[in-house]
């Protein structure tokens, strides 16, 4: 076989998570697991046109993201690193297929963050002063406009933390390291409470 898709076998994705509900809500805050949503990388100095090829809106700058009309948002890490992100579980087979045809492209090579990275939904009024307490980075509203992207610190686990609008609500995206996932779930969690 010279080539397998990783993304394509959704329905046996399990959460890493040991909470008894992929979300957490209380009257200011709220975050979902999000970590089994469907989403795939790329790298290369390719790939900026292969997306556009695709029909896909790319974020002109670095650390910037934007949302298709589909609901999938675009994460542009650096010159030449996208993240694509199903933001509500119904484009998996357009990552699905958009991570085949870029099969032999020339300078566009995969980046697996479906398995290597969890992913959290944010979202609440207190938000940016939740993470106040526990990310190095300001994500105020007068420094951290819609649309940006921070690649930082949350309780001590490396993340990329992305400020987008999805239907209507804005919500800050939380992606970090799998291996991290069950703490940086409880320190978040911890840190909301104190907005109940």
């Amino acid at each position: 076989m010279d080539f397998y898709n990783l993304s394509s076998a959704a329905e046996l994705r399990c959460s890493q998570l040991a909470v008894g509900s992929p979300e957490l809500i209380n009257s200011k805050i709220s975050m979902h697991d999000q970590t089994l949503f469907s989403r795939v990388g790329f790298r290369g100095r390719g790939v900026a046109s292969f997306l556009r090829e695709q029909g896909i809106s790319v974020p002109t700058v670095p650390n910037q993201s934007v949302v298709t009309a589909a609901g999938v948002l675009v994460l542009r890490l650096s010159n030449t690193e996208f993240w694509l992100i199903d933001t509500d579980k119904s484009q998996h087979e357009f990552i699905e297929a958009l991570e085949l045809a870029s099969k032999g492209v020339a300078n566009v090579y995969r980046l697996y963050c479906q398995h290597s990275h969890g992913c959290f939904l944010v979202k609440g009024k207190n938000t940016p002063n939740m993470f106040a307490k526990v990310c190095g980075v300001d994500l105020s509203e007068k420094v951290f406009e819609c649309s940006s992207i921070a690649q930082t610190s949350v309780a001590r686990v490396n993340a990329i933390i992305a400020k987008q609008v999805i239907s209507d609500e804005e919500g800050y995206f939380v992606l970090s390291d799998i291996a991290g996932s069950q703490h940086l779930w409880n320190a978040i969690s911890d840190a909301s409470a104190e907005f109940n």
